[in-house]
This record gives C-alpha cells, structure tokens and sequence, in this order.
C-alpha cells in the first residue's frame, strides 16, 4: 500500500521548507574573506566583529562569527571586502534574516542588503 505525498512537499518531493532555502534570486559566490560588521542600532554601537564571508552576492551575504549578539532583523552596517589587501572597502546596511548553528561554538548570520 503507498503512501500519499503529505501537503508539506511539492510536485517534485521537496519539502516546502527546502524549496524555500533553496529559492534564492541569485547564485552565491563562495569565499573566504574578512568582513566588519557593527550594529547600526545606537543602543549596540560598541558591539563591532571582524568576521569570515562564507558566501555572497549583490543583494546580501553569509558570514560566520563566534560573537552571540546577533537576532533576526538586527541592522547592521557591513563593510565588505575588509581588510588590508582589500582595494576597496564597500559600506552596506543590511537586516539578518537568518541564523544558523554551525557548531564548534560558531554561528551562521545571512544578511539581506537593503541599500
């Protein structure tokens, strides 16, 4: 006897919540550089992390941070490429839309860019 494909999945057997992860309006870019991130709220202005892009694109990017500050819809001012050897340093203010544990005591922050 078979099973019916609960509602949660489409026609193709993904669940919704994949095809959600999934559904992104660009292809990332993977790398590993430095990104500066400070919050752009006053009442967390001292809070500042230098921290590891995982991935990027034009409308927003992933990074990885030990620090436990961030929530979802924090606004942050983000200067990427940081850095030294970096040619130019681009400010950006974006919104977390999403935290991740990556384990090892580090978390995933994905940021959506909203200028």
């Amino acid at each position: 006897m078979s099973t019916p494909l609960s509602s949660s999945r489409g026609a193709a057997g993904i669940s919704n919540s994949r095809a959600k992860r999934d559904a992104r309006r660009r292809k990332r870019l993977k790398v590993s550089l430095p990104v500066h991130v400070s919050a752009f709220d006053a009442r967390f202005r001292d809070i500042e992390d230098i921290a590891e892009v995982i991935d990027f694109t034009r409308d927003g990017l992933f990074f990885a941070t030990c620090m436990p500050h961030y929530f979802l819809g924090m606004r942050l001012m983000v200067t990427f490429p940081y850095g030294k050897k970096a040619v130019a340093h681009r400010k950006f203010l974006g919104s977390i839309v999403r935290l991740e544990d990556l384990g090892d005591g580090k978390s995933g922050v994905a940021v959506r860019f909203l200028l």
